[in-house]
């Protein structure tokens, strides 16, 4: 009769054999056909001589042996144990597969998921060429009871378990001379004297010359693997020589239950709790006699979820993943299991991976949350191939170039670069690509031909092995920025310009005045040196009167409007401190309104007229008198002129050419008076022998302007003029 452990071997979802010390096979599971048929054997038939020589190995050492067998896609661990009391080998193959293909991708992305080191369940451990330690991550801290501070500089042999020394010299040659030795297994010893065994995957490292330089090696812990299997074997071996015992044998098998590692839950065909072990127990607690569904999560019938039942419809291992009530992960083995009395049960063994399942998770969140950044960012992000074609770009750049990533990518980035700018890069890549680390302002051809100017970071970037792989871009839009510095450019090239322009007016002014004033001494004979002293200070003031208007100019805030308000107190202040030596009671009453601005082809002309007709008060108003007042008043019109001179100096309505969109006029009022002498009713003043008040008749007249003199209680000059500019220039 078989026993229910031998009907649990027979239902292992891994290999199991039994070959005798010749190398025949006298017992195989059902999973273990394969190794059989991949060897091109079968039971009762020899082994290959690769595997006979393992066996005869494990046989005479007394001690297990290890190697890996390749069954189509599928990889198995195989260890060979010697039972010599028995006299034979049993054999035992794991399945790899997904930790072999795990560790390939782990070292294909080793740069870009570095943090997949210290998440992973797994302990990672480099070496030198002399097995000294240069790094270890904190899972393999962890598993032998030490530091990573501690660990790194000191020999991986250190920590070596006894039996295990011996063996790893010959390995390491074997890793020098470039080997990869996958899935052997190592005895270590922790910190505080207990076992630790290592599942270990060992790859070398090769420099660009294939020198060894290294070894990098995966580490599991199967300690609790390694003592449920020495475990299962006690029972095996005890179940053997006491299978009469059959009335006892659920009690033992359940008290070995107990004490594995792993949660185990046997469950009947209608959801019954049989049993727990006591790993079970101290998660959950005591079940109880209830139900699955009721010990779990409280609920009155199965859960709808639940896949524990398909091994009793299809009699086959089933391996699936639940979510506990406690929130916690599990990957669950369900295996078909018959009771002693002969009924249907399934043996379920339950593996918390919760903190495997957060490390998934925090991973998915971290690239997710760096896709995002990289999407939202307002640089644009490039990637090129070292074939200078353009491999990944982000939205950003889809928006600045006005391509779409399938546009761009594949295409050599030569295709997007100005002329200018290939012959900037081309020289700046003089070093090569392998060292590009640059910032360049760079400008680049849109899809609609226009022109895109940035600021670029590039950076070259490698693979783990340093192998070059392209370089990263970080392209910031500076095309508005260039815009607005040409047209600064621009503007101060226009500055300039106007500046020379109004030097060169103002001294066409000046020699104007100069002229008119020297035609006064003209076929004169005799002039006295006070004439010519006098001339020259007028001279001296009006050229005064326009350089502070220039003063004032470049004081503003404005470039071509000057505050006429605030030039015409400092002017009179300027006049009075002149001429008041002799005028000592003379006083100053202004009445301007605040903040009047005139440009220049306005502002010149007033100015002389104001320092003209001040001048004159202050010289000849109060020559007979011990004091006087002098007045200035400046404001807006609101009884607009009706009429302007146009060039051919004919009247024209004003309020034609100010009703015009593109213009605005404004009229303006400046009085100057004084309570002095005055000037007789019978002369006319445009017959006055005086270049000042000539200058300022003319200056009136320039202006469009109309010009009122009163006579009475001293003398009132009374100016109206109106000023037309563009609205873009009010």
């Amino acid at each position: 009769m078989e026993t229910s452990v031998e009907k649990l071997l027979a239902n292992n979802p891994n290999p199991v054999l039994s070959v005798d010390t010749d190398g025949t096979v006298i017992y195989s599971n059902e999973a273990g056909e394969s190794l059989l048929l991949e060897w091109g054997t079968k039971i009762g038939g020899k082994l290959p001589s690769s595997i006979e020589e393992s066996v005869l190995k494990t046989i005479s050492r007394n001690s297990p042996e290890t190697t890996e067998i390749s069954v189509g896609k599928t990889v198995y661990l195989i260890n060979l144990y010697p039972l010599p009391e028995e006299g034979h080998v049993n054999i035992y193959g794991f399945d790899i597969s997904n930790r072999k293909e795990l560790e390939e991708k782990l070292w294909e992305c080793e740069e870009k998921y570095r943090s997949i080191v210290e998440t992973t369940n797994e302990g990672v451990w480099i070496t030198d060429t002399e097995a000294v330690t240069t790094f270890v991550n904190q899972r393999m801290a962890e598993m032998l009871g030490y530091t990573t501070e501690e660990m790194v500089g000191k020999s991986a042999f250190d920590y070596a378990d006894r039996d295990n020394v011996e063996s790893s010299p010959t390995r390491l040659k074997s890793q020098q001379e470039g080997a990869k030795d996958k899935g052997y297994e190592m005895k270590f010893c922790r910190r505080d004297g207990s076992v630790v065994w290592s599942l270990v995957s060992s790859t070398p490292f090769l420099d660009s010359e294939g020198k060894h330089i290294g070894n990098i090696s995966m580490h599991s812990d199967i300690t609790q693997y390694k003592n449920t299997e020495e475990e299962l074997k006690r029972i095996s071996k005890k179940l053997k020589k006491r299978n009469h015992e059959t009335i006892n044998e659920r009690q033992r098998l359940y008290n070995v239950l107990d004490t594995l590692p792993a949660m185990i839950i046997l469950l009947t065909s209608d959801y019954h709790i049989a049993f727990v072990n006591r790993r079970f127990r101290k998660r959950f607690g005591d079940p109880g006699g209830r139900h699955c569904y009721e010990y779990y999560f409280g609920f009155t019938q199965p859960c709808e979820f639940c896949e524990s039942h398909k091994v009793l419809e299809t009699g086959q291992p089933h391996h699936w993943e639940v979510s506990g009530p406690d929130g916690s992960y599990y990957d669950a083995y369900n295996l078909p299991f018959t009771d002693v009395d002969g009924s249907p049960m399934i043996l379920e063994m339950d593996i918390d991976v919760t903190e495997q399942k957060k490390a998934e998770e925090r991973l998915q969140e971290s690239e997710e949350r760096y896709r995002n950044i990289v999407e939202t960012a307002n640089e644009g992000i490039s990637i090129i191939d070292a074939e200078e074609r353009i491999t990944f770009v982000n939205k950003q750049i889809e928006d600045m170039f006005g391509y779409s990533s399938e546009e761009l990518i594949s295409r050599p980035m030569w295709d997007f670069l100005s002329d200018e700018s290939k012959a900037i890069i081309k020289h700046t890549l003089k070093k090569g690509w392998e060292n590009v680390n640059e910032s360049l302002e760079i400008k680049f051809i849109r899809k609609d031909g226009s022109t895109l100017c940035t600021h670029t970071n590039a950076k070259s970037i490698f693979d783990k092995s340093g192998k070059f792989l392209g370089t990263l871009n970080l392209h910031t839009d500076i095309t508005k920025r260039k815009e607005v510095e040409e047209a600064l450019r621009n503007f101060e090239i226009a500055r300039k310009k106007e500046i020379h322009h109004r030097i060169k007016n103002n001294l066409q002014v000046i020699s104007s005045l100069l002229d008119l004033q020297a035609e006064k001494f003209r076929n004169r004979k005799s002039i006295n040196e006070s004439e010519v002293l006098e001339a020259f200070r007028e001279s001296q003031d009006r050229v005064i009167s326009m350089a502070l208007i220039h003063e004032e100019l470049y004081r503003g805030e404005e470039l071509d409007k000057l505050n006429f308000s605030l030039y015409i107190k400092k002017l009179a202040d300027a006049l009075f401190f002149t001429y008041r030596l002799g005028n000592a009671n003379v006083s100053l009453n202004m009445d301007l309104e605040e903040n009047i601005l005139l440009d220049m082809d306005t502002a010149v002309p007033l100015g002389i007229i104001v320092n003209e007709l001040v001048s004159n008060s202050l010289k000849y108003a109060f020559s007979d008198r011990d004091k006087g007042k002098i007045q200035i008043k400046f404001h807006k019109d609101g009884n607009q002129i009706k009429f302007y001179k146009d060039k051919n100096g004919e009247h024209r309505n004003i309020i034609e050419k100010s009703k015009n969109k593109d213009y605005k006029s404004t009229s303006f009022i400046l009085t100057v008076s004084d309570n002095g002498v005055g000037i007789s009713e019978n002369l006319d003043i445009e017959e006055l022998d005086s270049l000042g008040l000539q200058l300022v008749t003319f200056l009136v007249n320039q202006l469009d302007g109309e010009l009122e003199l009163k006579k009475s209680n001293g003398t009132e000059f009374i100016i109206r003029f109106t000023v037309v500019e563009k609205n873009n220039h009010v």
